[in-house]
């Protein structure tokens, strides 16, 4: 690699050039392009590469970056969304993996697109298709290919749909006969080949679905058996370990709990909003709206607060907090924006990635 650095060293350092740059590094010698193109290089780069996140506002798509170390942002990225703004609105849908994102497109069909390449390919609908059928993007494995999920409701049954990048085509797979639950997220929860999504039959009767990607077969898994009744709920990902954050209304707190090897949960976070909220803010009433983890294991969460003041404009009366839980030290920061919060909708996280997605846009 080199007579003066080590190349455990020199991938260290390549690893902490922006995406632009490493592009352009490719075309320095066929011993760096075959280092970069390397997927353990990839792997290395996305695990280190911050965790930014997506939001919707005025018509399009926004990142915002909350690891930085200035939490005043001034001038959030706006992506360059590739179709015309008018095929995605506040009902939009967004998933992530490895890089690239899954947008629902107002006329039911999907585009996936990697913004930073700006490729992007459309995926025609599987056939009866609701916007509200659950979604889930991910990568297997064992078949080393993306695949885009959802299921489709249909008389006495839901069948999985599975889309496979490799072939380019949707696929039956199982059938669920007589569902009768629904789901608290549309969009599913990727990790490790597995898509996770909180289903209910009633308050009291909550699970998880979990799909395999390479066998598409299906299980339930408990929620914590505290998370029973919780009306507010999200999974995550936070060190490798599938995640539960909970807000419990009544009580004002927000509870995370991990899923262990052993399929055991262990609560790991429990906090009170009114460790956040001013006490001159306190008379808002404020909800919960996004909770994420950050690449550092911290947590961002987003407020949404209103004002029973009619006499004032509707747009008047939201207000939207931001902060940043700083686990390390149980510290909590405000995350400011300089332009206006209120209409910034949250929708996920997104993290660069150099991960090979020829499969997906060939």
């Amino acid at each position: 690699m080199s007579e003066f650095l080590p190349e455990v060293l020199v991938v260290e350092i390549l690893a902490r050039l922006s995406m632009k740059d490493l592009a352009r590094y490719r075309c320095v010698c066929k011993t760096w392009r075959s280092l970069i193109n390397h997927r353990g290089f990839a792997e290395r780069y996305r695990d280190i590469s911050p965790v930014r996140f997506v939001s919707f506002y005025d018509k399009g798509f926004y990142l915002l970056d909350v690891e930085g170390e200035n939490l005043v942002i001034k001038n959030p990225h706006k992506l360059e969304f590739p179709l015309d703004e008018s095929m995605i609105d506040e009902s939009t849908c967004l998933l992530h993996c490895h890089g690239t994102l899954c947008v629902t497109l107002k006329n039911h069909t999907l585009i996936v697109w990697n913004p930073y390449s700006n490729q992007f390919k459309i995926v025609p609908n599987p056939g009866i298709y609701r916007d509200s059928n659950i979604l889930g993007f991910g990568y297997d494995t064992l078949s080393n290919d993306y695949k885009l999920v959802t299921f489709i409701d249909q008389l006495g049954s839901s069948t999985a749909q599975v889309f496979e990048f490799r072939t380019g085509s949707w696929r039956g797979s199982v059938t669920i006969p007589n569902p009768d639950w629904h789901y608290r997220e549309r969009v599913g929860t990727f990790l490790d080949q597995y898509l996770y999504w909180i289903a209910y039959r009633s308050s009291i009767n909550r699970f998880i679905l979990c799909f395999n990607l390479s066998t598409y077969e299906y299980r339930k898994l408990d929620l914590p058996v505290y998370n029973q009744g919780v009306t507010c709920s999200w999974l995550g990902v936070t060190k490798e370990k599938l995640c539960v954050i909970d807000y419990v209304t009544c009580e004002k707190e927000i509870r995370i709990s991990v899923m262990e090897k052993t399929g055991s949960w262990n609560k790991i976070i429990s906090l009170s909003v009114l460790d956040f909220i001013y006490v001159q803010d306190r008379k808002c009433d404020y909800q919960v709206e996004f909770v994420s983890f950050t690449r550092k294991n911290d947590l961002f969460i987003t407020f949404t607060g209103y004002y029973d003041d009619f006499e004032t404009e509707a747009e008047d009366r939201e207000k939207k907090e931001m902060f940043l839980y700083k686990t390390g030290d149980n510290t909590i920061e405000q995350v400011r924006l300089c332009n206006s919060l209120p209409g910034f909708r949250f929708l996920g996280e997104y993290v660069e990635t150099l991960v090979l997605v020829d499969r997906i846009f060939i």
